[in-house]
């Protein structure tokens, strides 16, 4: 690689170009803008908007109307603003709920959200003798193979899930990664019927969770927490001991976000 193409200013400021259009098109009006208003009020010329503008269709930023080839904010800035939104609303409200359940059990607790075929950990309690905080926004988890995960796809309907298993499939991340559906949609029906999810050691050799996850007040599965540590320490026996604390502390939080925990999830939540 040349100095030249690895000089930081010239990606700055072609970040800071397609900045300026999405901000031109985001002031436009609902039949989308044109390419030659976009340049005009860019104050770049055609060929290089066109560039950028095709970069950011293929990111799903921009779309295009195949009709009047005129640009409109794409259906991208809609999936992470409402992740944004949720992050911000939910972490907000949990976040004394988890410092609380960190102080607890004395292990890692982690807030993640869902997102199309991956989950994001927006969150993270790291526990010690000095309580602190770490967010690790961005940092994305499967589902199949994680307390988090686990816990949200118990609470999906089948087709939902099958919908994950086709796109993203089983992947191995360890000797105890359940890679055969039928052996995973078993496990999820028990893990639904208890109320939390457990992993041991399927995403990390020497690291068990128990994840359990909330429903906002549209009904709608929005969030899970899970509490992780080393395998020798919570095990299979410890985290069904401490699996009423995770409930309570998940319960907290569901009312918190508009929520409710029907009375037959509530007897189905006990220790099993």
């Amino acid at each position: 690689m040349t100095a030249t193409a690895s000089n930081k200013p010239p990606r700055i400021q072609s970040l800071a170009r397609a900045s300026a259009i999405i901000d031109t098109i985001a002031a436009g009006s609902e039949d989308g803008v044109g390419l030659s208003e976009i340049s005009r009020a860019t104050a770049l010329n055609k060929t290089t908007a066109f560039n950028l503008l095709a970069s950011l269709v293929t990111l799903r930023f921009i779309e295009q109307d195949a009709k009047t080839r005129r640009y409109r904010l794409g259906l991208r800035n809609l999936e992470l603003g409402r992740i944004v939104q949720q992050r911000l609303h939910i972490s907000h409200l949990a976040r004394p709920i988890l410092a609380e359940l960190c102080r607890k059990t004395n292990e890692t607790v982690n807030l993640g959200l869902p997102d199309l075929l991956d989950l994001s950990v927006v969150d993270s309690f790291q526990g010690s003798q000095i309580l602190h905080a770490t967010s690790y926004a961005g940092w994305r988890s499967m589902y199949h193979c994680t307390a988090l995960g686990k816990a949200f796809m118990s609470m999906w309907d089948e087709p939902m899930r099958r919908t994950v298993y086709r796109l993203r499939g089983l992947e191995q991340q360890t000797e105890n990664t359940i890679t055969d559906v039928d052996t995973l949609e078993a496990q999820l029906a028990r893990f639904l019927e208890l109320g939390y999810a457990i992993d041991e050691e399927e995403n990390e050799p020497g690291v068990n969770g128990i994840g359990v996850a909330m429903v906002n007040g549209l009904g709608r599965v929005a969030a899970a927490i899970s509490v992780c540590g080393p395998s020798n320490r919570l095990t299979r026996e410890m985290l069904d001991e401490i699996a009423p604390d995770v409930l309570k502390a998940a319960n907290l939080i569901s009312v918190a976000i508009g929520g409710a925990v029907p009375p037959d999830k509530q007897k189905s939540r006990k220790r099993g």
